[in-house]
């Protein structure tokens, strides 16, 4: 099995989404205001810094070192639960233009979780309490957070907890395992839409 080369795949979605159509924005259904406002709160935390602010912090830890195990492992679990969160989001609405966009939210999400592993996979990382403990705290600050907008998507808070879990346990399973293939094209046993 050949290392990923993480590079490489995030240049080539770059090239995908400067050729990919936007989606046509004007014909989508209103989005429901809780969802609305969740989907704003959990894009942009109140407490996020700007964008420059952002840039500047990040240039300033790159000069610094390289990116500790505790902040690749934070990442891990945000990037978990945003894709339970989005998970809900495509499959929880009508609307073509909503479920578009949180589909590409989904895949690059997926990327990045798929190179959390890997780097904690080569680093030797080991799960502990500790880490299974803040999961369940973030996870809890999701549901406190968002649980109404998760509802109305059709989402039960107890099946966005066991889906945010497993998810969490097969990454941390996933680091374990060795050096990761090469990622091919997502096969869907059934394409949406299709009955």
């Amino acid at each position: 099995m050949a290392a990923v080369d993480w590079n490489a795949v995030f240049e080539a979605e770059a090239r995908r989404r400067k050729v990919r159509p936007q989606p046509t924005w004007g014909s989508g259904v209103p989005l429901d205001p809780v969802v609305a406002r969740s989907v704003r709160r959990f894009r942009n935390p109140p407490d996020e810094l700007t964008a420059e602010d952002q840039r500047l912090v990040a240039r300033l830890l790159e000069t610094a070192s390289q990116p500790g195990k505790g902040d690749v492992m934070s990442q891990l679990i945000s990037d978990v639960l945003a894709l339970g969160y989005y998970h809900a989001l495509r499959d929880g609405t009508r609307d073509p233009v909503t479920t578009e966009v949180a589909a590409r939210v989904l895949a690059g999400l997926e990327r990045r979780l798929g190179y959390h592993v890997d780097r904690l996979r080569r680093w030797g990382i080991a799960a502990t309490a500790r880490w299974r403990a803040r999961a369940i705290l973030e996870t809890g600050g999701v549901l406190v957070g968002h649980g109404r907008a998760l509802r109305r998507l059709g989402m039960p808070w107890l099946a966005f907890v066991t889906d945010a879990w497993a998810r969490f346990e097969r990454a941390l399973a996933d680091v374990h395992r060795g050096p990761s293939i090469r990622p091919g094209p997502r096969v869907r046993a059934r394409p949406r839409g299709l009955v």
